[in-house]
Order: C-alpha cells, then sequence, then structure tokens
C-alpha cells in the first residue's frame, strides 16, 4: 500500500513548539489547497478516496486513529496519530481513508493538496473504513 510518514522534527520553547509540515524539496507535487479542520471527539472525517488528489495530513491538535485500505488489495493499516508527536502523513491516490477522533476535546489537523477542491468534479468516493 502505498502512504508515507515522516516523523517531524520539534522545536519547542516557553512559547510553545513548532515543526516544519513541508518543504519543497521534499516533495515533488505543487501543493494547491490547504485546508484547517476540526474534529469533535469519537466523530470521522473521511471514508473516502480519490484517484487523482494527492494529500499531506497533519495532527496539530488531540490524537487520531488514521486508517488507510489500498481499494484494490483491500491491504489495511490503522495509525495513531497525536500532536504530541508531529507527524506528516501522505496519501497517494486510490488509498482510502479516514480519520477518528479518539481523544477527549476537539482534534485540529491541516491538510495539503496537489490540487484544488471543485465541487462539480470532487475527485472524492465514497469507502467506509471507519464506522461513524
Amino acid at each position: 500500500m502505498r502512504y508515507k510518514i515522516k516523523e517531524l522534527k520539534v522545536h519547542s520553547d516557553k512559547r510553545g513548539w513548532l515543526a516544519e509540515m513541508l518543504k519543497r524539496n521534499e516533495i515533488k507535487e505543487d501543493i494547491k489547497q490547504i485546508y484547517v479542520a476540526t474534529i469533535k471527539p469519537g466523530c470521522v472525517r473521511g471514508n473516502h478516496y480519490h484517484l487523482k488528489r494527492i494529500e499531506w495530513f497533519m495532527i496539530i491538535k488531540g490524537k487520531v486513529e488514521f486508517c488507510l485500505e489500498d481499494i484494490k488489495t483491500k491491504e489495511r493499516v490503522c495509525l495513531k496519530l497525536s500532536s504530541k508527536k508531529p507527524e506528516v502523513i501522505t496519501v497517494f491516490p486510490k488509498i482510502a481513508h479516514a480519520v477518528k477522533n479518539i481523544g477527549k476535546e476537539t482534534t485540529y489537523l491541516v491538510s495539503a493538496q496537489n490540487t484544488i477542491y471543485n465541487r462539480r468534479t470532487p475527485d472524492t468516493y465514497e469507502y467506509q473504513i471507519i464506522a461513524p
């Protein structure tokens, strides 16, 4: 299954922490859109895949279970991600993904994509991995 996880170096001091999510010299694709989303405790986002879009995700507050499944082989992996150990997960086309908040507070995530979302041609196909 094609996905990638990159552990981030965290720079922290009395003000808080900073982690460099993406660097131009580390990716080949152009980033065309970035969004921030929240997930309430016990809730799930995703449960879909894309045919063209590549996405990079980072949890900036909270903890989640991030599940991936290859839509052809049905190979599946579930990862625990947390803002306490920042990582970037790259999700490639045809890999279904879902993110569940497994903490007690609202989770915040950042996502970057190599395409711009278009309501008329969304390139988003439902595929349930985690029950809502």
